[in-house]
């Protein structure tokens, strides 16, 4: 809570609130475009995650939005990734068995971090090469361009094994050490059938992975289109690099602050600091649009939380041979 606290203030020291609010009278009745692309990127996700379920266990893509939107907000109130998650599986528990809706979140979130990735990494290194920037930003972009090259290799490495189950052999390999079935623990069956479903899916309909290859690289461009777009509302125009680049490390203090309750100055922070490394105002208006708009759909997320009512016989995950 101090880091929080810190974070936040020494955010609004550094921010000219004069200039913050001239460049927030600007956006006027432009502010309901503002939010149009949050809008795009929550049906585009939503579509995402349902293409990632079996053909014949996808739940309607309504559901699907209410449950993603319910889920979201409370994630954005506590810690992402540890609420949300494990809440859309019990959200969906009368629809589709566990295993089924764990595997199908783990493959849209592999997909969309896997390609996020990837496209920072080339942002990266596209705006070290064609934007002035100080130093110690270089060095910020440049590790992400490191860092992503490492990453993309090791798993290119893990893909080149198509055939067989990873996790189920090293289970097995553990359980004859130590000479005990280890399968037979409720908690690893789980989590063996979860890798079951996810290497079907995986290893099945190709149009599902070319689906959840490209909707991540259209998403990262709507939410760079949302910087572009506010920064020339408020008279700040700026090219697709910078805008990219903006976006990039707005993307890194994200994933940085996913511990932060609503990302209280770390939403602040990363949005702000990259519009003043490349010289322009409006990033305080830029950080707070994008506060309103994450307010504005965890309050719909909330208002329209899911209720749980068995609708008769849920799909279940194949059961694991031998």
């Amino acid at each position: 809570m101090v880091v929080v606290v810190v974070l936040f203030v020494v955010t609004l020291l550094r921010i000219d609130l004069d200039e913050t609010l001239r460049s927030v009278s600007r956006l006027g009745l432009a502010f309901p475009v503002l939010l149009a692309p949050g809008a795009c990127w929550h049906l585009l996700r939503t579509w995402g995650w349902s293409v990632a379920f079996p053909d014949d266990a996808r739940p309607a893509f309504s559901r699907l939005f209410r449950v993603r939107l319910a889920t979201d907000a409370i994630s954005f109130f506590t810690v992402r990734g540890i609420t949300g998650e494990p809440l859309k599986v019990i959200l969906l528990y009368d629809r589709v068995s566990p295993p089924v809706t764990a595997a199908a979140i783990t493959l849209e979130r592999l997909a969309f971090a896997v390609m996020s990735l990837v496209i920072a990494g080339i942002v990266s290194w596209v705006a070290v090469r064609h934007l002035s920037m100080p130093g110690a930003w270089d060095a910020v972009f440049t590790l992400v361009s490191i860092g992503t090259v490492v990453t993309v290799f090791m798993l290119a490495l893990m893909a080149r094994r198509r055939r067989g189950d990873f996790l189920g052999g090293i289970v097995t390999r553990i359980g004859r050490r130590l000479n005990r079935s280890l399968e037979s623990s409720r908690v690893v069956r789980f989590i063996l059938d979860v890798e079951d479903v996810l290497l079907e899916l995986l290893r099945g309909d190709r149009r599902r992975l070319l689906i959840l290859t490209f909707l991540p690289v259209a998403c990262y461009m709507i939410t760079a289109f949302e910087v572009w777009l506010v920064l020339r509302v408020i008279g700040e125009p700026i090219g697709v690099t910078a805008a990219l680049a903006i976006e990039t490390f707005a993307r890194l203090g994200s994933v940085a602050s996913a511990a932060i309750p609503a990302g209280i100055g770390a939403l602040e922070a990363s949005n702000a600091a990259p519009v003043a490394m490349l010289g322009l105002g409006g990033g305080g208006a830029l950080a707070l649009v994008r506060r309103v708009r994450a307010l504005i759909w965890a309050g719909i997320g909330l208002a329209f939380y899911p209720g749980i009512t068995p609708r008769g016989p849920i799909h279940k995950a194949t059961p694991r041979s031998g």
